[in-house]
């Protein structure tokens, strides 16, 4: 019976390697193929000698000079990595930029994250630069404390693509990779982070025939990258519904009911060289905070390291002996956020009013105009500016029916320093607020006592909740202790 089985299993093997070299595929078939492609999918790519940098990046290029150069050749984007960033922490931040109008849910709006990830680049073997995803659950950040080669070596971060080097720079000293591939692609660390993040708001598989490549920029501390994707609608998917991937149907497609289109942009922002020196957190202090596990913290056991969530503020160096003398002082690099462009006019001055509330606090704290509040410059003063830049702090305002705001932020998993935030601003808010002000006050003001409130009375609402989400984008929970009596 055993060698019965075994001749219908090796028959049914040579039946579909043969069928597999009929359709083009099998070992044979990728030996035999000589296209040069750009991020590795397995041992079976190929692996291209590198070329002359002016053959790779030709006359035709556009580049733009940042953070590293980004070439586009025809319908090919090249990175131009220097070796001097190879190794460090990139974080990476997905939002939507356009979204769908059936994809509505929770979320799936304008400005919605869907993605933040920490990578790094590093030269690999036989010419390739390989990416890595980088964790910091399990972290061990002082090297001459006695885990700490323990904790690298069981704790080796993951390969996450690797990419053939097609030239090196003309001084030698940095690499290039064709990103086209990768960034046509629906990688977790690119995109959204998850089929979960993906279903609930009805998205399936991507339509790679109707999805491209808009743009990709390079500024001095960060890349944006922006593409339109398409995806199948998952059957079973929206807010509410199952989370799982979904089913795959004949051809590798998505089971569906139809398509959407998204505009997404990606964000790859170098992080500080040296972190900022983390202060820990106190559970008698309502801070947000990232932690992660030390093995060197506690002699007999293990410890969960919690560092707040702060932005960093600093002295210019020139105003260091002012600010000793309790002067106050501009700080070294302001907490600015900016207005989407889209805000109804008239509610623009109380949102700004809600963030330079704010000023009050950091003057305790030493610094004059910490904070503050700005338009977002339009497309005549300012071509290169984008409200998806991760570069920029701002209010995003969203045509939600949602009757809430939210303060989310950015920080940097090594220390807590808050890099960046998009507050999410839904419109019918204005609603909740309503309804809150009336039932509670009614009472005692008059002007509650109406279902259409004063544009006054709504813009000291709307001004109320403006400073209540940035006061958690600094960093701050809710004060639950401070808003209720003691006997």
């Amino acid at each position: 019976m055993k060698r019965k089985l075994l001749a219908v299993f090796i028959t049914l093997t040579v039946c579909t390697g043969a069928a597999m070299a009929q359709r083009g595929g099998g070992a044979g078939a990728a030996a035999g193929d000589t296209t040069r492609r750009g991020g590795f999918a397995g041992a079976a790519t190929p692996r291209a000698a590198p070329r002359p940098y002016n053959t790779v990046i030709t006359a035709k290029a556009i580049t733009h000079d940042g953070l590293f150069k980004t070439h586009k050749v025809d319908d090919k984007y090249y990175f131009e990595i220097p070796d001097s960033l190879l190794g460090r922490e990139i974080l990476v931040v997905a939002r939507i930029s356009k979204a769908g109008a059936e994809v509505r849910a929770a979320d799936g709006y304008a400005g919605d994250q869907i993605g933040e990830t920490v990578i790094s680049f590093e030269k690999g073997p036989m010419n390739r630069i390989f990416m890595r995803k980088i964790s910091y659950n399990t972290y061990s950040p002082d090297s001459t404390k006695s885990m700490y080669k323990a904790v690298q070596r069981s704790n080796v971060q993951a390969i996450a693509s690797a990419f053939n080097i097609a030239a090196y720079s003309p001084d030698s000293k940095g690499s290039v990779i064709d990103m086209t591939d990768y960034i046509n692609g629906d990688g977790d660390i690119f995109f959204f982070s998850s089929p979960a993040a993906k279903t609930r708001i009805r998205l399936g598989n991507i339509q790679a025939d109707r999805s491209y490549i808009e743009t990709v920029k390079s500024y001095p501390t960060n890349i944006e990258i922006t593409t339109i994707k398409t995806y199948g609608l998952a059957a079973g998917g929206g807010f509410g519904r199952g989370a799982g991937a979904p089913t795959p149907a004949a051809g590798g497609a998505a089971a569906s009911q139809g398509s959407e289109t998204v505009e997404l942009n990606t964000s790859l922002l170098i992080l500080p060289k040296v972190p900022m020196k983390p202060r820990y957190f106190d559970p008698r202090v309502g801070y947000f905070t990232t932690q992660y596990t030390d093995f060197d913290a506690n002699p007999q056991g293990v410890k969960n390291i919690e560092m707040i969530a702060r932005w960093r503020l600093e002295p210019k160096p020139e105003d260091m002996a002012k600010y000793k003398r309790g002067e106050l002082v501009v700080p070294k690099k302001q907490i600015v956020y900016y207005i989407d462009p889209a805000t109804p006019k008239k509610w623009v001055p109380y949102l700004m009013a809600g963030i330079n509330d704010w000023q009050k606090a950091f003057e305790k704290a030493g610094f004059k105009d910490a904070i503050i509040a700005k338009m977002a410059p339009t497309a005549a003063e300012d071509s290169t500016w984008s409200l998806d830049d991760a570069a920029h702090s701002a209010i995003i305002y969203k045509p939600s029916e949602t009757e809430n705001a939210s303060g989310p932020h950015i920080s940097d998993p090594r220390s807590g320093e808050i890099l960046e935030t998009h507050i999410n601003w839904y419109h019918n808010v204005m609603k909740l607020v309503h309804d809150w002000y009336m039932i509670q006050t009614a009472a005692v003001d008059p002007r509650a006592r109406t279902m259409h409130f004063s544009d006054e009375l709504m813009g000291d609402l709307i001004r109320f909740v403006s400073s209540h989400e940035v006061g958690h984008t600094l960093g701050l929970r809710h004060n639950w202790g401070s808003s209720s009596t003691t006997p």
